[in-house]
């Protein structure tokens, strides 16, 4: 924990997709906002742009997100996740302590692995028939 009492955190904003697209530094100070608000020093933000959603949040399918590091004071944390839940362009967040991880880890971008290209099988091996030879 650091001198000032103050923790390392991680949040992740899931945000309005209509709101980000419009004005995207407008998201991203809304995050902040939120968390300098209650007290938090904000380390860094950026957005990570728009994604299809498994689900439907707010009869969005898609949303947009925000990646932010913070320190903030654990007891401060409960008031936080009030504002998150009352500001309407905020559908969703998630925070977690983050202590002794270093930030650059974490804010690495994710990249979907590349997957091999399928192969194609014959009708003969496919319908377990032994191949002619």
């Amino acid at each position: 924990m650091a001198e000032d009492g103050k923790r390392l955190y991680e949040g992740l904003f899931l945000l309005d997709p209509g709101f980000a697209n419009k004005d995207p530094e407008g998201a991203v100070a809304l995050c902040r906002h939120v968390l300098e608000k209650h007290g938090a020093t904000v380390i860094r933000s950026e957005i990570w742009g728009e994604q299809k959603l498994a689900y439907e949040v707010r009869k969005n399918k898609r949303g947009a997100y925000v990646l932010t590091a913070f320190r903030a004071e654990t007891m401060k944390m409960g008031e936080v996740e009030l504002e998150c839940r009352l500001t309407e362009r905020i559908m969703r967040y998630l925070f977690l302590n983050r202590e002794g991880v270093p930030i650059e880890k974490w804010f690495k971008r994710y990249e979907a692995p590349v997957r091999p290209p399928r192969r194609e099988e014959e009708p003969a091996e496919a319908a377990g028939e032994p191949a002619a030879v």
